[in-house]
């Protein structure tokens, strides 16, 4: 089946679209601070992989479960990241809170089907954030059910093709009063869409714009979107 392009009107939203044009590669500059005290940060960025994307782009190779038990996924929750200002992000800040109760792991079902990657993300990300593993989880769960997916992203059955700043534009129609297009940053490789990563306050109470410590690293071009299988 032969491409469609992937149409988004631009309207008013493109002005505020263009903020998502500035700033560096997240190779550039940032730094991982490992052991770094928990809570001091400056905000979060809620990345939502994009299934099909992910499992072409390393998934399959890596052999990560979601690849092979996730027929026709496609926005799915990646993690919960806390930052800095500057690009940098705080790791393993605390690990004697390795563990995971079964009770917090009950609430990451909810939207983790890799119990592994739950953990994973806990250890790694979660630790920074001064949360139990239950509230980390239900924050996660939170921030989900904030944001709707464009209709034309739930399921598409083509490759589509969109340029970064289109696909942010969707999301902020899809969101009015909630999600602007400059609090979205969109990662790809290889010419195809791997995740969304939506800059949240600390507070959690709601998103906010990324500015140059998470700005979208595909460029100005059109990159695929590829279907759901």
């Amino acid at each position: 089946m032969g491409r469609r392009r992937f149409c988004l009107a631009l309207g008013a939203l493109a002005v505020a679209s263009l903020l998502l044009s500035s700033g560096t590669s997240r190779g550039e500059g940032p730094h991982e601070r490992y052991g770094s005290p928990p809570g001091d940060f400056d905000f979060y960025l809620f990345s939502l992989s994009w299934s099909p994307g992910f499992c072409d782009i390393e998934g399959n190779r890596k052999g990560k479960p979601e690849c092979f038990t996730r027929m026709g996924a496609g926005f799915q929750v990646h993690g919960l990241w806390p930052q800095f200002e500057n690009g940098d992000y705080p790791t393993f800040c605390d690990r004697s809170r390795n563990f995971v109760p079964s009770a917090s792991l009950s609430i990451a079902r909810q939207i983790y089907r890799d119990k592994g990657l739950a953990i994973g993300e806990w250890r790694k990300h979660g630790e920074c954030t001064g949360l139990e593993p239950s509230q980390y989880y239900q924050a996660e769960i939170a921030l989900f059910h904030k944001i709707r997916i464009p209709d034309t992203l739930v399921a598409p059955a083509e490759p589509l093709r969109a340029t970064s700043r289109e696909i942010a534009q969707a999301f902020a129609r899809a969101n009015l009063g909630v999600i602007e297009p400059d609090m979205v940053s969109v990662s790809c490789q290889r010419g195809e869409l791997e995740e969304l990563r939506f800059c949240a306050s600390k507070d959690l109470s709601g998103f906010r714009p990324c500015g140059s410590a998470a700005p979208d690293a595909c460029g100005a071009g059109e990159i695929t979107i590829p279907p759901i299988r």
